[in-house]
């Protein structure tokens, strides 16, 4: 398995080069179908350039981790008064406190992955289709592809809400922008005529691609979250999602909860979507880079000269966990040493102690804030080398709580004993018994909101959530509530608006 996806990465890293980097070379675009997509490995080959951009940003604070994850109340990145500190002008402060402005680099980011993978399906689609390639998963090749378009035009609803969406690689006029209701129709009716001709079950070939479960998962998202965006309570069609995931049985919860985020995690049976990294392809994941400060390098072995400090847990969310919760271990506290017992010392002089407290989001210690420990830190690494560890975008324990809330709102907010046995499937795993089991007296919403954040932590759910569940525009650290729900939404980039002048913005910006 390690292999097949250390080849895998490696096809999205070669062609995402070769088609976007080098200007001297001929563009993808100019190469007809005849001399390029010849037989099935050619065009099996192709398709690693529409998957190449959720590598960088899917997992980068100059991507969908920033607008996932820092706007929530799940992490903070605060200035620090000695050693390197994440500032960039004060840009992860300002997401904190949700003020939101177009010109900010991240919302670009943003917005750039998912209307680049969308233009880079259509390319390879067209040229697929129109291609004297002839074989059997041809026309599954192509489902494979409208299916990832679907869930990055998925993405872009949710975070942008009115988006333009153009699916035909030969319309080379500016497309129109759609209302959310109209781009909800489009995203669905994509998954619904394609998800039939995808591989029903995961195999190590289509390691990191879009199957059928995939495509499942994104129409249980949209569906869940459907009334919120759209006005249309859909939760009899969120159950029916995920039901088929259910029953394929070809996912379980994973024994261990830390068997998903490990340095080789690709042997997961929970990991239902993962973006596939390895150190061997370069840049990539930098959790470690993010979190940790510049003197725990060497207790890994990292050669990189350099760490920002950065992101740690909101300290409200780090008390969401009892000390009895398997999960609590997703962040470090306490005093740090290395490997052989010896006390770590910081920049200060004195040994690294990680505390639950940010005492100044303007200027606190080295080791104030919960470290995110959550993926296995591989050794070894230097320079900027990725992390080996396969970011997983939607996991079986998430189905499972999808599930179990749609059946509450159905009710009211309140569960029937199958929501319950959901919920507790759950949570007996990370606690390994069933003593703190749920039961319908006390699993109400604000539980589950509390449990979604515990098993999903900084996996990006978090902002979708507490938006579906009224929570967003709440006081947290270093935040003021707020009531004028246009924040749920973000601003339309600067970028956007001056390429495409048939975008408006978003109410509020």
């Amino acid at each position: 398995m390690k292999k097949l996806k250390i080849l895998f990465i490696g096809l999205l890293v070669i062609l995402s080069v070769n088609s976007c980097t080098d200007l001297d070379e001929e563009l993808y675009s100019t190469i007809g179908a005849d001399e390029w997509y010849r037989n099935e490995e050619e065009c099996l080959r192709a398709m690693g350039s529409a998957y190449a951009g959720l590598r960088y940003r899917g997992t980068s604070l100059w991507g969908w981790l920033a607008t996932e994850v820092l706007a929530t109340d799940e992490a903070v990145i605060p200035l620090r008064t000695i050693g390197p500190s994440l500032s960039n002008n004060g840009i992860w402060i300002m997401m904190q406190r949700h003020e939101f402005w177009p010109n900010v680099d991240y919302f670009w980011a943003s917005w750039d992955v998912c209307f680049n993978t969308i233009a880079k399906c259509n390319q390879v689609i067209y040229q697929i289709e129109t291609s004297s390639a002839e074989f059997d998963g041809k026309a599954k090749m192509i489902a494979e592809l409208k299916t990832l378009r679907a869930f990055v035009s998925y993405k872009a609803l949710d975070l942008f809400g009115n988006i333009p969406l153009s699916l035909d690689f030969l319309n080379t006029e500016l497309p129109e922008q759609l209302t959310r209701a109209e781009a909800f129709e489009i995203i669905e009716q994509e998954l619904l005529d394609n998800y039939s001709l995808l591989d029903a079950n995961p195999n190590m070939a289509t390691y990191g691609r879009c199957i059928r479960p995939v495509a499942f998962t994104i129409l249980a998202k949209m569906y869940l979250n459907a009334e919120k965006w759209i006005g249309t309570p859909r939760y009899d069609d969120a159950i029916s999602m995920c039901d088929s995931i259910i029953n394929t049985g070809a996912y379980i919860l994973e024994p261990n909860y830390f068997n998903n985020f490990m340095a080789e995690n690709e042997g997961s049976r929970e990991n239902i979507f993962v973006i596939p990294y390895d150190r061997l392809t370069g840049f990539g994941l930098q959790m470690h880079m993010y979190t940790l400060p510049i003197t725990l390098l060497p207790k890994y072995g990292y050669q990189s000269t350099w760490s920002w400090n950065g992101m740690v847990a909101m300290p409200t969310f780090y008390d969401l966990y009892d000390a009895a919760d398997s999960r609590i271990k997703s962040f470090e506290v306490g005093p740090q040493v290395d490997l052989s017992g010896n006390p770590i010392i910081g920049l200060d002089g004195t040994q690294i102690n990680f505390t639950n407290t940010v005492s100044d989001i303007y200027g606190c210690d080295e080791d104030e804030g919960a470290r995110c420990f959550k993926w296995e830190f591989p050794s070894g690494l230097s320079g900027w080398e990725s992390m080996d560890n396969d970011w997983a975008i939607f996991r079986y324990s998430d189905i499972l709580l999808i599930k179990a809330e749609a059946i509450m709102r159905k009710n009211s907010g309140t569960p029937d004993q199958t929501a319950v046995d959901l919920v507790n499937m759950v949570r007996e795993r990370a606690f390994g018994n069933n003593s703190h089991n749920y039961t319908i007296a006390t699993l109400t919403m604000d539980e589950l909101l509390d449990e979604r954040g515990r098993e999903l932590a900084w996996e990006g759910h978090r902002r979708q959530d507490l938006i579906r569940f009224g929570k967003f525009g709440d006081a947290w650290f270093e935040k003021d509530a707020w009531t004028d729900n246009y924040r749920e939404l973000y601003p339309i980039p600067t970028l956007a608006l001056s390429a495409n002048p048939n975008l408006q913005q978003n109410t509020g910006y």
